[in-house]
């Protein structure tokens, strides 16, 4: 009985020390891969962007903001800045040693430049489906889909909203009115004749609403000068910044221009007759 218990006690002690040893003495292998580039994306400020010689891009962080500011100025969509700087949570597959030369680096495909880091893309691996990927001196092979990420157009990286997401208006100022957030944070709107129009303070709000959430259907790059203009409409924001807003009307709708930018927010009848006239929203509340 007692040589049973001794045989059994034996076993359970070469099993703990088999399972001491795969656990302390793995092998190197699977230890996580490393990335790509050691960078901290909140700490990014600065993004560049060729594409082989079709384009270049480069955008500046503004805050929470992504500006860009070549080949035309307007603020970035946040979503497309972030899928760019996932790149920093990419991981090396492989490294290639003695890489040949037709990897499709002459020229690359993109040069992304993430502040003063440098990734060059190039061909994809046809037998693994990975992509390979430059940086400094050395080759590696990465996911497919941050190659994929990145834009094939400058203007799909703009924000289609009229206002970004940290402007948050205070005044709005238009040739017949006047639309204004007081202390106790209601809103008035006044006529030009500063007589206070009766509108309700929840309407306008939702009014001021509408400006910050309206979405062009189309982003215009226009080199000839502006049309005829229909209604001009300044805004000031919390932060004290100020930008007007100057609308031409056509055929087709309105076309907002923003004095701090070069590009053209195309709007339908319907939303361009609600962000320039407070009555309208009133009316259908």
């Amino acid at each position: 009985m007692r040589s049973r218990l001794l045989i059994n006690f034996l076993l359970i002690l070469v099993l703990a020390c088999l399972g001491a040893y795969l656990l302390w003495d793995r092998e190197p292998s699977s230890a996580s891969p490393d990335r790509l580039v050691m960078l901290d994306r909140d700490q990014i400020a600065r993004v560049s962007i060729l594409k082989n010689k079709d384009f270049e891009i480069d955008m500046t962080r503004n805050s929470q903001t992504w500006l860009i500011t070549k080949p035309f100025r307007a603020r970035a969509n946040s979503e497309v800045v972030k899928l760019i700087l996932d790149l920093t949570d990419a991981f090396i597959i492989n490294e290639i040693k003695n890489s040949p030369e037709n990897l499709g680096f002459n020229p690359p495909q993109y040069t992304v430049s993430l502040d003063q880091e440098t990734i060059k893309f190039g061909s994809i691996n046809e037998v693994t489906n990975e992509q390979y990927i430059q940086v400094g001196s050395h080759t590696f092979l990465t996911k497919t889909h941050h190659g994929y990420n990145l834009p094939h157009d400058p203007i799909k990286v703009v924000d289609r909203r009229i206002l970004g997401v940290e402007e948050i208006p205070i005044l709005l100022k238009a040739n017949s009115w006047r639309a204004e957030r007081q202390e106790n944070q209601s809103w008035a709107v006044m006529a030009a004749d500063n007589n206070l129009m009766t509108i309700a303070s929840s309407k306008i709000q939702i009014w001021v609403a509408g400006w910050r959430s309206t979405a062009a259907t189309k982003i215009e790059l226009t080199n000839e000068a502006p049309g005829p203009i229909y209604e001009s409409v300044s805004i000031t924001f919390e932060n004290g910044n100020q930008v007007v807003v100057s609308i031409e009307k056509d055929s087709d709708g309105y076309l907002l221009r923003r004095s701090d930018e070069t590009v053209a927010y195309r709007i339908g009848h319907d939303a361009g007759l609600r962000l320039i006239d407070p009555y309208e929203v009133a009316r259908t509340l």
